[in-house]
This record gives C-alpha cells, sequence and structure tokens, in this order.
C-alpha cells in the first residue's frame, strides 16, 4: 500500500475522534452547568365547606296562592215590563260610577199607568161582586132546609167572590209596583259594564240593559293544597263547623294601572270540600279602605295568607337537603355525619323542621353526593338570618290550569 493510500483511509477515523470529543464537551457543559433539581412536595388541600349553627325559633309561616279579583256583588239591569225608553242617566254607560239610589233609565208612564187603572177598576168590580154574593148568600140561608146543600147555602159563591177581591187587590199592588219600578235606580253603589240600550228602545221584561257590580267590595278565591290547611291557626276556625266568618288576614299584591300595588284583604270563609287534584278554596274579601287605589275585576293578584306558628322550629335552605332526606352535619372536630330528618313543611326556599337537630349542631348548607360519613373537611359559620313569612309556591298543575 501506497502513503497516498494510507493517509486516505485514515482521514474519516480522525473525523469521528473529534465529532465524538466535541459532543462529549458539550454533554460536560450541560451537565456542570444544569440548575440544580429539588422535591416538590404536594400539599393535601382539605375542602372548605359553609355551615350554619341550629338556632330553633319560633317561626311565623305564610302561605302563598294567587288568584283573580272578582266583585262580591253583581247583578243583570233589567225592567220586569215592556215598555219605550223615555230617558237614560248620563252615568249610564259603561265604566259609569253609581251611588245607591241613582236613577239610571225611565220607562214611558203612560201604558203602565193605564194597567193601574185597570186594576183598581177590577179591585173595585170585585168589591161589588163580593158585597152581591153576601147578600145572595144572607137572603138564601133565610129559605132553605136544615138538609139543603152548600151551593144551595151560596157558600162556594161567597168563596169565589173574596178569592175574587184579593186577587184584584195584588193585581193592583203589582201594577203600582210596575208603576212606581218605571225608574230603574241603582240598588247599590257600583261600576258599570256591558250596557246596551239608548232612548227610545223598546225593552221586554228581563232584557239586559247592562251589568252593575260594587267595586266597593271584591273577593278573590284562593286555592291552597288541602295539606297546608293545617298550618293556618286553628283558632280562626279553618278546620271545624265554624258558625262565624273567620278572620285570617292575607295581604294581596298585582300590578295595576302600571304599578305593583298592595291590598289588604281577610279570608272569611272556605268552600266546602276538595278539588280532584287535592286543593282547597279560600275566599278572601277586599274592602275598598284597603288601598287607595281600588281593587278592580279581573286582576291578578299574588297572595300571602297569614298561617301559625311553628314552637321551637328550625329553618334551613333546601340545598341542605339531599334526596334521601338526609343533611350532613359537621362535629366539632370537622368530621362529616350524615343524619335522616322529617320536614314539618316546605316551600320553595326553605324546609322547616320541628325535631331531628339538636341545638348548637352545624349543617352543611349545600350537600354534595360525593361526600362521605366521616371525611374531614374545613367549615365556615355562616349567620343565616332567621325566616320571617316564606312563600309556598303553588304551581299551575296545583290550580288545575
Amino acid at each position: 500500500m501506497s502513503k497516498k493510500t494510507a493517509g486516505t483511509a485514515l482521514k474519516p477515523v480522525r473525523v469521528g475522534a473529534i465529532l465524538a470529543l466535541v459532543v462529549a464537551g458539550l454533554l460536560a457543559i450541560v451537565y456542570w452547568t444544569a440548575p440544580e433539581q429539588t422535591g416538590r412536595v404536594v400539599a393535601v388541600v382539605t375542602p372548605q365547606f359553609d355551615v350554619m349553627r341550629v338556632q330553633p325559633a319560633d317561626i311565623p309561616l305564610s302561605l302563598h296562592s294567587q288568584g283573580v279579583a272578582e266583585p262580591r256583588s253583581s247583578i243583570t239591569l233589567a225592567f220586569r215590563t215592556e215598555g219605550e225608553i223615555t230617558r237614560v242617566a248620563p252615568a249610564f254607560e259603561d265604566g259609569g260610577w253609581v251611588e245607591a239610589g241613582d236613577p239610571l233609565v225611565w220607562l214611558e208612564r203612560q201604558p203602565l199607568e193605564l194597567a193601574l187603572g185597570q186594576r183598581k177598576h177590577e179591585l173595585a168590580s170585585a168589591r161589588l161582586h163580593l158585597e152581591r154574593t153576601r147578600a145572595n148568600a144572607h137572603m138564601a140561608r133565610r129559605d132553605v132546609s136544615a138538609k139543603s146543600t152548600a151551593y144551595a147555602r151560596n157558600e162556594p159563591q161567597l168563596q169565589e167572590a173574596e178569592a175574587r177581591l184579593e186577587a184584584a187587590r195584588q193585581a193592583v199592588t203589582q201594577a203600582e209596583a210596575d208603576l212606581e219600578r218605571a225608574v230603574m235606580t241603582a240598588p247599590f253603589s257600583g261600576r258599570l259594564k256591558g250596557v246596551s240600550v239608548s232612548q227610545g228602545e223598546w225593552v221586554t221584561p228581563g232584557q239586559a240593559l247592562g251589568q252593575l257590580y260594587s267595586a266597593r267590595t271584591m273577593e278573590v278565591r284562593l286555592p291552597v293544597r288541602d295539606d297546608w290547611l293545617a298550618l293556618l291557626d286553628e283558632r280562626s276556625g279553618i278546620l271545624g263547623a265554624a258558625t262565624e266568618a273567620l278572620d285570617i288576614q292575607v295581604a294581596l299584591s298585582g300590578r295595576f294601572a302600571g304599578e305593583q300595588r298592595v291590598w289588604r284583604g281577610v279570608i272569611t270563609r272556605r268552600e266546602g270540600g276538595i278539588s280532584r287534584n287535592q286543593m282547597s278554596w279560600l275566599i278572601a274579601e277586599v274592602a275598598a279602605d284597603s288601598s287607595p287605589v281600588l281593587l278592580e275585576p279581573g286582576v291578578f293578584v299574588e297572595a300571602e295568607i297569614e298561617g301559625r306558628q311553628l314552637k321551637e322550629a328550625v329553618a334551613l335552605p333546601r340545598s341542605a337537603l339531599q334526596k334521601d332526606q338526609t343533611v350532613w352535619l359537621v362535629d366539632e372536630s370537622g368530621k362529616l355525619q350524615q343524619r335522616t330528618i322529617e320536614p314539618v313543611h316546605s316551600d320553595r326556599q326553605h324546609i322547616y323542621l320541628t325535631s331531628g337537630l339538636a341545638a348548637g349542631e352545624r349543617v352543611l348548607l349545600r350537600g354534595s353526593e360525593m361526600l362521605g360519613e366521616g371525611m374531614q373537611v374545613d367549615v365556615r359559620e355562616v349567620d343565616v338570618q332567621p325566616v320571617s313569612r316564606p312563600r309556598p309556591v303553588v304551581s299551575q298543575m296545583d290550580l288545575g290550569l
């Protein structure tokens, strides 16, 4: 082998050695200049929950319902006789307000005066007929024998004459009443609606001329669940055979004339029985002086019915109740305990207990299915304000709508 050939074979070996030395040097530099590695400790975080301390107290309940205002008194205005309308009062129109005794519509009087004259003539004829019959009966009794019939003694003739006289008297009384009613007057104070009559129109007996309803006293039918009746004050007689009107306070609120308004009312009676969907109906009366603005028919109102007090009761937020009717308690060492409870009542925001929890115990305000018995937790006590007037909810299904 020549020198030239040997030099050519050794050249790749030298290049590889140089590259190896460079890589080794770089690795050494990276090793010696790398930051020192430290171990990382993972901290175990204990979950934190809000709790409230049980503080039994007397809690006044309030039942929530809703309904539509209707007039307590409403009548259809009509004449008992036929005739021509000769005059209509300016207030006799839709929305018109009238006071008790105000004249509203006038009928033509002449036909009624003629009818009264005829009835008086018939009365005079009946009197004359009775006197003639009495005279005939007196003469007949003088000439008949002891075995004569009642007809021979003119007894049935006398009874017929007396009955005719009485009928004539009643006819005169009726004609006088018809003449007096030729002017239709308002039987009570209220507002008119559905008015349909004008001067010169001929009306028949019983023809509806309009409706009058009393706006001074309105009524609202309030549906409540049958089991809620026990939550009302038993002193009101709601569950007994009360001989006097009930006296249960109720606050009604609704939107009227562009504003939210409040009316005070009193539940005076309860309709007997229950409906197919286990609902009872309470009747609330609203007087005119309950608000500066009168409650009008058709106004939808929400009702807060005054209930009885739960003695030494506890109100918990609904979020504390689990699906299996349990709540989570936290003992003083921070461990969880699960307890089954039996609420006596519940509404949209709260559940109410009269037993099952002791004063001072801590209850989780929001439970979870992920929790377990004996789990260690951190807690933060929250000052929950006492419940004054909760609002149970009536759904459209409860109302039967």
